[in-house]
């Protein structure tokens, strides 16, 4: 029995004996220590990373979009581009380690598109202090106001300017390409002078450019949509053939207007997005207060006169004006991207510019622009 108690003694102290307990809570307290620290290290770490990364993809974001600003400032309005609307790139900027980079590319439509991508880049050496991001843009002709385009000339083509037989002209002519009088002994012009882009057979050739005012046909139609003052949208090819015919407002026309009988503007516009013809039998009357409605014909496709115009107001195409009728604009303005003016032999061909428009600005007119008409981020 004795034996049996010193036996349960030696177990019962070696069990109550805590030697090295300390030291392995303290091994213990230390790894726990360590791996907490580790961890906190890892993380700064992968934070500092992404926060890096972050802040340099914005910055390469707001490089791309200051290479789209740039290129569409430059399309539209810079003085050191040669090519103006028709630039199509490439375009940089920035410095080695922030830059931006504009490729262009163009669909001849219709409509018209131009598209510019735009890729900034963050470059500064470091592993993870970089960023590459892709802006696409599309871009279509538009109309700008301009407060100094005004109708200044009784005509103006945008391309050639040939004239024929007895016209008579009261005011400046302009070509921003060619001007030919065919028998300058019979062409009488008053008031003004003869100037050309090109060569002049009847006065100065070589002359700068001029802005041609564009018509932002939106404009238009929505007024005619509307209806405003006595307008009118038409959606499709239109004639006119009902005999004494007063029109009022914006008639805005989808298609070809033909006009085969006697009607009057009276502060009213007719606008084709197609083609213009007056038949021989067709008397067109216009009454426009120049203050008020300047624009009396205009169309996108050719303006072609058999029968009779008279009055006041400015007849503008962004095709081919002919005349083979009789047209006597007592206070007004011809303008067109081509024109061919034919007078005497039973035509008559009589403008005499109408010198309010000078100072007029007319709305829904302006010079042509690259618009947005939309955006996206590529990757």
């Amino acid at each position: 029995m004795k034996k049996i108690k010193i036996k349960d003694i030696e177990i019962k102290n070696k069990l109550l004996n805590q030697k090295g307990m300390a030291l392995l809570t303290t091994l213990i307290f230390v790894f726990i220590l360590v791996t907490f620290a580790v961890a906190l290290l890892t993380m700064t770490s992968n934070d500092s990373k992404l926060s890096t990364l972050q802040r340099e993809s914005t910055r390469a974001f707001y490089l791309a979009e200051t290479g789209i600003e740039k290129a569409i400032w430059y399309l539209n309005s810079s003085e050191d581009n040669p090519d103006g609307l028709d630039f199509m790139g490439p375009l940089d900027g920035g410095t080695a380690t922030e830059l931006y980079d504009v490729v262009f590319s163009y669909d001849s439509g219709p409509p018209e598109v131009k598209t510019l991508i735009s890729i900034g880049k963050v470059i500064e050496g470091g592993e993870y202090n970089k960023g590459t991001r892709k802006i696409e843009v599309k871009l279509k002709k538009g109309v700008a106001p301009s407060g100094g385009l005004s109708y200044s000339h009784a005509i103006f083509t945008n391309g050639d300017m040939n004239i024929n037989g007895g016209v008579s002209v009261s005011g400046n002519i302009h070509s921003n390409a060619n001007l030919t009088v065919s028998s300058t002994e019979v062409f009488n012009l008053e008031n003004g002078v003869a100037t050309a882009s090109g060569t002049n057979n009847f006065g100065d050739g070589g002359q700068p450019e001029q802005d041609y005012p564009t018509i932002a046909w939106n404009y238009f139609k929505d007024l005619a949509e509307r209806g405003e003052d006595g307008g009118h949208y038409y959606d499709g090819d239109y004639t006119f053939d009902v005999s004494g015919t007063n029109l009022t407002g914006i008639h805005f026309i989808e298609g070809d207007v033909v006009i085969k009988t006697d009607i009057t503007l009276t502060n009213a516009a007719i606008f084709a997005t197609g083609t213009i013809t007056v038949l021989g039998n067709g008397d067109v009357t216009l009454g426009n207060d120049l203050a008020v409605h300047p624009l009396a014909l205009v169309a996108e496709g050719n303006i072609t006169i058999g029968g009779s115009v008279h009055g006041e107001g400015i007849i503008q195409t962004e095709a081919e004006f002919t005349n083979n009728g009789n047209v006597n604009i007592q206070e007004g303005a011809i303008y067109a991207e081509l024109g061919v003016f034919n007078g005497g032999g039973g035509v008559a061909f009589n403008v005499y510019y109408g010198t309010a428009l000078a100072d007029i600005v007319v709305p829904g007119t302006g010079i042509p622009v690259w618009v947005k008409i939309s955006w996206r981020e590529t990757y």
